[in-house]
């Protein structure tokens, strides 16, 4: 660019990058919140959020897999976002779960201090939109659109905050349905692994 100055949301924008290595560094719970603030966050009184949903449907909901958080016991958290954070453990998450549903070495699912899980009632979207596309597909592209956009915001939060993280979608479904067991009738779309970055090598 020409311009002698960037706005603060260009050099986010040109920091955006994945990180794969975390150090030790437990994660605070309100570097953790400002993290889902970001993703699902609430933004006005009527409930709009931090990122858009066609219809303002909202079928998307996000979950933490709590491993290093300060004053948090590992497992899995549900967190509700609409109108503040209300921390609520779900269950524990066995150390090595979500790595056998990986389609690859993603070892960064078990090392990073917390995983954010962006999850969605896929069958409300689907029905909601059948009269635009009966096969469902309409539906499930608002969806994967929705939660493109919170993963996108999880990742600028991630750096203004000087952390690190990366997205993970490859992955069996069914497997990590399994692992993680969230409650009906969500489902997995993206995980996002988030720490502190490991000094490089």
């Amino acid at each position: 660019m020409s311009r002698d100055k960037i706005s603060e949301l260009e050099r986010l924008l040109r920091q955006r990058r994945s990180c794969r290595r975390f150090d030790d560094r437990p994660l605070s719970i309100d570097a953790l919140e400002r993290l889902l603030f970001a993703a699902q966050g609430c933004t006005s009184c009527d409930g709009k959020r931090t990122a858009p949903s066609a219809h303002a449907l909202f079928p998307l909901k996000t979950f933490v897999i709590a491993r290093r958080v300060e004053g948090l016991e590992p497992g899995l958290y549900e967190t509700e976002t609409i109108h503040k954070e209300i921390w609520q453990r779900l269950h524990g998450i066995h150390p090595g779960a979500l790595l056998p549903a990986s389609l690859a070495d993603d070892i960064w699912l078990e090392d990073s201090p917390a995983v954010i899980v962006v999850a969605a009632d896929r069958q409300i979207a689907i029905d909601h939109f059948a009269d635009q596309q009966p096969d469902g597909l309409r539906g499930v592209r608002y969806i994967d659109f929705e939660a493109g956009a919170a993963i996108q915001n999880l990742y600028l939060s991630a750096i203004e905050q000087e952390l690190g993280g990366v997205v993970v979608m490859g992955y069996d479904d069914d497997l990590m349905q399994a692992a993680l067991r969230l409650p009906t009738p969500f489902q997995s779309i993206a995980l996002f692994c988030v720490g502190h970055p490991a000094a490089s090598r």
